[in-house]
């Protein structure tokens, strides 16, 4: 683990003990800038908390112009705070969308075409999949698969960005950690169980 970075002007993290581990989350007035599962391990227990914005090693820069923004940390907090809700939620099996917005320029995310891929894959409807290929062909770049699946790689607020929809052409998960197939037959059972008429929702496990 690296060293603690300075964090977004602005910016707040916070620590969320989930069905689906431990995850740190940043976020700034403009919105959510990064989110990150973690082992027990890596978090220091002296400097972070549950249930307070805390310390965190990620290495955000804002590169826009900062003026004129209101960069008071309530508004970040809120931010958070609605993606704690939602989280809890979409494991719960009650939430199926994230509303909460991103904050592209601090989650590292500068170029166009980078957040269309993201924005196309939060279209991906809950329980379904698309290629990377036919994700690459709706950002407006055919022949840029290998692109998209880099991305889904270096996603930066994954759940909000639901990378664990997209998958290979010929229908595998590649080397994606295997959390994000958990999620998707998440997404799976709580969509066969509504058409089935089965009591639900059903839990993430």
């Amino acid at each position: 683990m690296s060293a603690p970075a300075p964090r977004t002007p602005g910016g707040v993290a916070r620590l969320l003990d989930t069905a689906a581990g431990l995850m740190i989350v940043e976020a700034t007035p403009d919105g959510i800038a990064r989110l990150v599962q973690v082992d027990a391990d890596q978090v220091d227990a002296d400097r972070l908390d549950h249930d307070e914005a805390a310390p965190t090693w990620f290495n955000v820069k804002h590169h826009d112009d900062d003026e004129g923004h209101d960069l008071e940390p309530g508004a970040a907090a809120e931010h958070l705070a609605h993606l704690a809700e939602q989280v809890e939620g979409y494991l719960a099996g009650r939430r199926r969308e994230f509303d909460v917005p991103l904050d592209w320029a601090a989650a590292g995310v500068h170029d166009e075409f980078s957040r269309e891929v993201y924005r196309e894959i939060q279209h991906i409807p809950y329980g379904e999949t698309s290629s990377y290929g036919q994700v690459s062909i709706d950002a407006g770049r055919p022949r840029n698969a290998r692109r998209v699946g880099r991305l889904c790689t270096l996603v930066p607020v994954p759940f909000v960005i639901p990378v664990h929809r997209v998958i290979r052409a010929d229908g595998g998960m590649g080397n994606c950690p295997e959390y994000r197939l958990r999620l998707l037959e998440h997404e799976r059972r709580n969509v066969a169980a509504e058409r089935a008429g089965k009591a639900g929702p059903l839990p993430f496990r």
